[in-house]
């Protein structure tokens, strides 16, 4: 019970914070701050490793598209 009342708390002040940050923040120097950015309880998203095959298939996808040559091996 006190985790979550802990969660409910730091979602309030992280938007708070991100607010704050925001109107302080110079436009043409950075990027919007999002409440997610000051919540500690926010999970981080899962950081994908790829490796070997499916490393060059997805290098593959993102760069041989429109019948562009790519290299075979």
């Amino acid at each position: 019970m006190a985790d979550g009342r802990a969660k409910f708390e730091w979602g309030i002040a992280s938007s708070m914070m991100a607010l704050l940050a925001n109107l302080n923040r110079d436009p043409k120097r950075g990027k919007p701050l999002k409440p997610s950015d000051f919540n500690p309880f926010t999970p981080e998203p899962p950081k994908v490793v790829l490796r070997g095959e499916d490393m060059k298939e997805a290098l593959k996808a993102a760069f041989c598209r429109g019948g562009a040559k790519c290299p075979t091996s």
